[in-house]
């Protein structure tokens, strides 16, 4: 056999085996991996932003709404998703709903937050935020592993 022909398979083998294990690694939990943005700068992931305090209010909202801005991609993403589908769809726009109700209540929370006026209140209201977003990187999760065509 062409050793050509023999090193272009085994690159080919470790490429799927790669891609495989790298799909594996994306279902990691959200709240710990980082993803980098097109522009190559990585952006905030709730662990980040999780420990800031009162005085931290700006970094906060900061990482907040890049989170945000996240969730909005990945809806954008799931939609465009979404629009291609031919086949039954019924589960799939049963768990996107759950994706839209987690939108909207994290977008909720981040109101709520911006009302506060004390460190405790604040720091109430940042914990509602925080499992707003864990909420809806879950239903996010839910989504891409639904199979459907």
């Amino acid at each position: 056999m062409n050793s050509k022909a023999a090193l272009a398979r085994l690159l080919l083998s470790l490429g799927a085996a790669f891609v495989c294990v790298a799909g594996l690694a994306t279902r990691a939990n959200s709240e710990v991996v980082a993803a980098v943005a097109q522009e190559g700068t990585a952006t905030p992931v709730w662990t980040d932003i999780q420990p800031d305090t009162y005085d931290q209010r700006a970094h906060f909202s900061a990482g907040i709404n890049r989170l945000s801005a996240r969730l909005d991609e990945q809806i954008r993403v799931l939609k465009a998703k979404r629009a291609g589908m031919t086949t039954d769809l019924k589960d799939w726009d049963l768990a996107f709903k759950e994706v839209e109700e987690s939108r909207t209540y994290l977008t909720g929370m981040m109101s709520d937050l911006e009302k506060t006026t004390t460190p405790e209140t604040w720091a109430d209201a940042k914990d509602k935020v925080g499992e707003a977003w864990k909420r809806s990187q879950i239903a996010v999760d839910r989504m891409n592993t639904t199979v459907t065509s």
